[in-house]
């Protein structure tokens, strides 16, 4: 039996259950139950992030936005549109100018080479190129591709890309559940985890725009395997080779599809014939996602002389035999359950998604225990600085269909006694979130320096007081790099 089978056995089995509804939640469906409400959620989520982004003006800040990270990201759209030199000879001709906006490093052949896959800076232009033409009609200040309207700019697409995701895994998670469901869903998947966080106060950093890769990739997976064609193996190509150009590590997404709909060893013998049957479509879909990787291999070939280059160097690496899963789970520094406890939610819901949607369940299951494998077992297992466990923020997308699941669960128990308190832990979690964020803005929640003793010596404290400094300890780098992990006093 195919998804789609499982999705019209849910449904049929849902009508039968609600039938059997108490009065409480019959009239939970009659209040919310409309094909509106997801979009009325959409929209209340898209207004929120647009309020905090102006509220807390980060556009305005040469610190922010365009900082970091994001400036290797970021590198190569100013290069190629402003100043016409992929090599940055512009840099190395005014250091001054360019020593706090691009960080390249010298390759083998002596060229400037970014650090970072291009990835990002293709996901930023539409935004860069929009500002671009405004900053050319309007000859506003100095246009080197680095002041507030190409901030401003960034954050605003970012939002659209946000508002793209959210729309895809409504469209997604209606194939499954019912509409107060998803409604509910959503408002869980931004406001009450830290991507609330990384679609407004660090927009341009990778994780809320591969959050609406990822979104895309599972919505055209569950299309293209109930009907694959060129269209969408197209699609689905691009996609896929985007979400690993954006971040390599993020290709373990792949398993999603590998898995998609396999319940048994049986059905995967089932699966392996289905993917011979369609050999032609999947063809397609890996000659597009290698295709988009094109550009890379070419820009490495020029500025290195390799087909394949490490720009961050071999002493940031993996340490595969030395993970650090229950400190990457559950540490106060960074732990990703600590900082985004709503997540039990989405696991308890894999679980429950056993019952009738086991097909999803086991693809989510193996790309999760990979996914946190890999990601405690990189040499820096708290990502920098950032609000919780950002490495985990794309993946919420694949997590939705868990808490819907979870949700849906919830709300069919016909006792009001399970459906309220659920409902209400549900909120408190988002109300958490929501605080927790502002507490990071403020620097309550330290960025790197959390220890058990810190965090609840803030505990719903909106800013630092008193010896909160004292109880911060730094990793130091250097052993960690050697997948030494030790921890000293806040300078």
């Amino acid at each position: 039996m195919r998804v789609s089978d499982w999705i019209q056995l849910s449904d049929m089995n849902r009508v039968s259950e609600t039938n059997r509804q108490s009065s409480f939640t019959l009239l939970i469906h009659r209040l919310f139950s409309n094909r509106g409400l997801p979009d009325w959620i959409i929209a209340i989520i898209l207004g929120l992030s647009v309020w905090y982004s102006i509220d807390i003006e980060y556009w305005k800040r040469t610190d922010r936005i365009i900082a970091q990270d994001v400036l290797h990201y970021y590198a190569y759209l100013p290069a190629v549109f402003i100043y016409q030199d992929i090599e940055l000879k512009y840099v190395t001709e005014n250091p001054s100018a360019y020593q706090n906006k691009v960080w390249p490093i010298h390759s083998q052949l002596g060229k400037n080479t970014i650090v970072t896959t291009m990835g990002m800076s293709i996901m930023y232009t539409p935004a860069f190129l929009t500002t671009r033409i405004y900053m050319l009609l309007t000859g506003q200040g100095e246009d080197d591709g680095y002041g507030p309207p190409y901030r401003l700019g960034l954050i605003i697409g970012t939002l659209v890309y946000l508002l793209f995701a959210l729309i895809l895994l409504k469209k997604l998670l209606l194939k499954f559940f019912s509409t107060v469901v998803v409604a509910i869903t959503l408002l869980i998947v931004v406001p009450g985890t830290n991507l609330f966080h990384y679609a407004t106060a660090e927009a341009t950093m990778t994780h809320a725009n591969s959050f609406f890769l990822y979104a895309a990739f599972l919505y055209l997976t569950v299309l293209w395997h109930e009907k694959p064609s060129f269209r969408l193996s197209i699609l689905l190509g691009l996609v896929s080779g985007m979400i690993a150009l954006v971040r390599p590590t993020n290709a373990i997404i792949g398993l999603v599809f590998i898995f998609w709909d396999v319940k048994s060893l049986e059905s995967l013998k089932d699966k392996a014939l289905f993917f011979v049957k369609n050999y032609k479509w999947l063809m397609t879909l890996l000659a597009f996602a290698v295709l988009i990787w094109v550009p890379q291999i070419v820009y490495w070939k020029t500025m290195t002389g390799l087909y394949f280059f490490n720009g961050y160097g071999s002493d940031q690496g993996f340490f595969f035999n030395n993970p650090q899963i229950f400190n990457n789970l559950f540490s106060y520094r960074k732990g990703w359950l600590v900082y985004t406890p709503v997540m039990i939610l989405a696991f308890i819901g894999i679980v429950i998604m056993f019952r009738k949607l086991k097909g999803i369940a086991v693809p989510l299951i193996i790309f999760t225990l990979l996914n946190v494998y890999i990601i405690s077992s990189w040499w820096a297992w708290w990502y920098g600085g950032g609000f919780g466990l950002r490495a985990y923020v794309e993946s919420y997308a694949l997590y939705a269909v868990g808490f819907a699941a979870f949700v849906q669960w919830v709300i069919d128990r016909r006792k009001w006694i399970v459906t309220l308190p659920v409902m209400l832990i549900i909120v408190a979690f988002i109300a958490l979130n929501l605080f927790q964020t502002r507490q990071y803005y403020f620097g309550s929640i330290h960025y790197v320096g959390m220890t058990k003793e810190a965090y609840w010596h803030s505990f719903l404290k909106l800013k630092p007081y008193g010896k909160f400094y004292d109880k911060l300890t730094i990793p130091n780098m250097e052993k960690a790099r050697q997948g030494i992990y030790e921890y000293e006093k806040a300078p």
